[in-house]
């Protein structure tokens, strides 16, 4: 049997309870699309609910929903943070239970304010960094030497990113630390005889921090008609360009004034 609502006060309950599981998904770096089909799923498994719309940009998620032949509309501001693949993950995964369940708005809530608490620094991922980088570095042209410092650098550059992203910092200074951090390192390696290409190991690390999946969406975006969505990422992926840039640029110049 489906599920139904009885008053206006549930019915704008259902609206703040989906709109705060499309920011949850677009501040964790979620395409819009799919953010969009989140809410509009949720809302759409009430029965007596309808004219369900949804459109969601980087900064902010828009809803508008009818119910009981009264129009409602309502937004949510998002504050972008960084790309956090297991977040979303479990968004989905509770947006479908949510859909084939009958919970509650409060467990709703409970379960959503659980996700987005959790602030996990999965050792996993500075594994993966650590087999990345010295990849790329190597792919871009460096040596068997440059192996192993790449691998050093890039598993704590991984760590140093985590941590400072929980003094809540722009993204911007998060890059410029992070990039900055990644190439008085390899300097210094180099300088120590256990590299031999300062430049590529570098190129290797920040590889790591490149906005591939922001400028990924953004394209996506574009190519599907989404345009201002799409710009707005494609903004936000030039600016972190832009602090890499800063960060290694400035890193480049402080070691050059000690050695």
């Amino acid at each position: 049997m489906a599920k139904a609502i009885n008053d206006l006060k549930e019915a704008k309950d259902l609206m703040n309870l989906s709109l705060f599981a499309g920011a949850l998904l677009i501040q964790n770096g979620a395409e819009s699309y799919r953010a969009e089909d989140t809410v509009e799923r949720m809302c759409k498994s009430v029965s007596n609910i309808s004219r369900v719309s949804a459109y969601a940009l980087p900064s902010a998620i828009f809803l508008t929903i009818e119910y009981d032949g009264e129009t409602l509309s309502n937004f949510r501001k998002i504050t972008i943070s960084d790309t956090d693949m297991s977040k979303i993950d479990k968004v989905n995964s509770f947006s479908r239970k949510f859909v084939a369940k009958d919970f509650s708005i409060l467990e709703s809530y409970d379960i959503l304010n659980e996700i987005d608490s959790t602030n996990e620094e999965p050792i996993n991922l500075h594994f993966g960094a650590a087999i990345a980088a010295p990849f790329f570095t190597i792919l871009f042209g460096g040596v068997i030497n440059d192996f192993l410092p790449s691998m050093v650098i890039g598993f704590l550059a991984s760590i140093v990113l985590a941590r400072i992203s929980k003094y809540k910092l722009s993204f911007f200074m998060n890059n410029i630390i992070t990039a900055f951090f990644i190439s008085i390192l390899a300097i210094f390696s180099v300088e120590m005889n256990i590299g031999i290409n300062a430049d590529l190991i570098i190129i290797g690390d920040i590889m790591l921090l490149v906005p591939g999946v922001a400028i990924t969406n953004s394209v996506r975006d574009i190519m599907s008609g989404e345009f201002i969505t799409g710009a707005i990422t494609m903004v936000k992926a030039f600016f972190i360009a832009l602090a890499i840039a800063f960060g290694v640029g400035l890193g480049l110049k402080i070691t050059g004034y000690i050695l």
